[in-house]
């Protein structure tokens, strides 16, 4: 007789697979974009029959809407910890740990700043996602800290908005198109100088000078 599976909490086989089925669909979604990339790639790479992707996940658009919400989580997730453990000190500072902490993030995870900047200036179901599940929280977020960071300076914040919005953005684009850039730029093949560069340029040149 079959032993049927109560309601409650997935096995944990249901959980590692639909986690091989999320890293598999993140790196192809990063590095070919939607339309390029086929279920049955994402099931080859996790080694699945391609229906349960379309069981688990609704289909490929289910599937790509459930990475993208678990790489808006996982960033609201780290700045959270990263105002946490400064909590108490002054806005500036503030500013620049947040800021280090997206910037540790997007390293760490090269495919997220892919996935950013994958269909955000094509007006469809997609890049409304985009901009609702990842860009507009990562903005308000960097909004908030600046905002308070210039007040308690005592400056006019011009252009608040348009600097943090081209933090962001060029933050996940000098993190997507490094393999590019080191061929213009020298010393950005070692991981700790293209972090520090990246810190200088983007948090100290930029967001918070």
């Amino acid at each position: 007789m079959t032993e049927r599976r109560g309601r409650g909490r997935p096995k944990e086989n249901d959980t590692d697979t639909s986690a091989a089925i999320s890293q598999a669909a993140l790196r192809r979604f990063a590095a070919q974009g939607f339309e390029a990339t086929s279920l049955r790639e994402i099931a080859g790479d996790a080694g699945v029959d391609v229906a349960l992707i379309s069981y688990r996940f609704g289909g490929k658009f289910g599937l790509w809407k459930d990475i993208v919400s678990r790489a808006g989580t996982g960033l609201h997730e780290a700045l959270e910890r990263a105002l946490g453990e400064n909590d108490g000190a002054n806005s500036q500072h503030r500013l620049e740990h947040s800021a280090r902490a997206f910037l540790a993030y997007l390293l760490d995870r090269p495919e997220v700043p892919r996935l950013l900047l994958r269909d955000i200036t094509i007006d469809n179901d997609r890049s409304q996602w985009l901009l609702e599940t990842l860009s507009l929280p990562l903005h308000r977020h960097f909004i908030e800290i600046a905002q308070a960071n210039a007040d308690e300076r005592g400056e006019a914040s011009a252009h608040l908005e348009f600097r943090v919005a081209n933090f962001i953005y060029s933050a996940a684009s000098t993190v997507a198109r490094r393999e590019r850039l080191a061929k213009l730029v020298g010393g950005l093949e070692d991981d700790a100088q293209f972090a520090a560069a990246l810190e200088e340029v983007l948090v100290e040149g930029a967001l918070t000078s």
